[in-house]
């Protein structure tokens, strides 16, 4: 029976070590520069923008900067919670900029080197940027 017991509690322990992986906090997949691609949504089309528009953000750990034609337009800290979107129903990764935690929810997603940003309402826009470091 000791046997038996040690066996399971030793499979646990591996499984466990093994089967545990570290997520990467979230703010750390934001880091880096990030050029626009698309723009629109709402009740408005969807825009394109072609590489070497120098139209940038870029997220540090804790602070980020949006460019404008290679022009500071703004910057400060921001922070990302799990938070839940009323558009999807689901746990979604929402960014505050300078604690603004009462304007309007903001969340993002993260897939392919693609950053997409969107207001949590059906007819708000997006904005699509392509990681480029």
């Amino acid at each position: 029976m000791k046997r038996i017991l040690l066996f399971s509690l030793s499979l646990i322990i591996v499984a466990g070590f093994f089967g545990c992986k570290k997520d990467v906090p979230i703010s750390d997949s934001l880091t880096g520069t990030w050029e626009l691609r698309q723009d629109g949504g709402g009740w408005g089309a969807i825009v394109s923008h072609k590489p070497g528009n120098d139209t940038l953000v870029i997220f540090t750990s804790t602070a980020y900067s949006f460019y404008n034609k290679n022009k500071l337009v703004r910057s400060g800290a921001y922070t990302v919670r799990r938070d839940t979107s009323f558009m999807y129903g689901q746990l979604k990764n929402r960014i505050i900029f300078d604690g603004h935690t009462d304007d309007m929810r903001q969340f993002f997603d993260i897939q392919n080197n693609k950053l997409s940003f969107w207001i949590d309402a059906y007819d708000a826009p997006m904005v699509m940027y392509q990681r480029l470091k």
